[in-house]
């Protein structure tokens, strides 16, 4: 007890000294951990394949899920403005708005074999120049905008909900023959007039 009642500010430093020098290392220490941490974590995210690398993949995901959204909403609330756009895509310059006519969606009720009651939206795409011939890489590009959602401006290829349920094409050289009653030539001139063009998209029946 004579150590304290002598006390002065001398004795008091070298007190706080022994006290807080190991208090002082060991909170250096736990920086001095934390920093080669930090270190590590930084190399490690900004590494060919770390975690910035990742989140940058994940956002990317992320954008076209929601854009894919906003397709979807698009080509289900208003299928005649989605599918002339799709077609004029196809098309280019050389396509007008009154080459070809999408009809708003007819209801048909089906019933799978499981039992589930179903509806499906059909809608039709008619074609009224006859004089219209088109070529098979005009009606494969017209049959995939509208099955793939592809944008004008190549914009995101998203997925669509309408998929082809009928088409129907009649060739040129073919009509020239039958009206001639000819023998068909060895190969057909890829000139072809749609005359029926289904989409469909399917939903489960409300209530079922």
């Amino acid at each position: 007890m004579s150590f304290f009642r002598n006390m002065d500010l001398y004795k008091a430093i070298v007190l706080l000294s022994l006290v807080l020098l190991p208090a002082g290392g060991w909170m250096v220490k736990l920086i001095d951990d934390d920093l080669v941490a930090c270190k590590k974590a930084i190399h490690d995210a900004t590494k060919a394949g770390g975690v910035v690398e990742e989140i940058g993949s994940l956002q990317r995901k992320v954008e076209v899920v929601i854009q894919n959204q906003r397709g979807l909403s698009d080509a289900i609330n208003a299928p005649r403005t989605y599918f002339e756009e799709q077609i004029l895509a196809a098309g280019g310059s050389g396509l007008k708005t009154n080459d070809f006519q999408p009809s708003e969606p007819k209801e048909e009720s089906v019933t799978l074999k499981s039992k589930q009651r179903i509806v499906d939206y059909v809608a039709d795409v008619t074609w009224p120049r006859k004089e219209l011939l088109v070529s098979m890489d005009f009606v494969y590009a017209v049959l995939f905008n509208c099955e793939s959602g592809a944008r004008q401006a190549g914009d995101q290829v998203q997925q669509s909900v309408w998929k082809l349920r009928e088409l129907t094409l009649v060739n040129s050289t073919d009509e020239r023959t039958i009206s001639g009653h000819n023998t068909p030539p060895p190969e057909l001139l890829d000139k072809w007039r749609i005359t029926n063009m289904k989409f469909a998209r399917r939903e489960p029946r409300k209530g079922s």
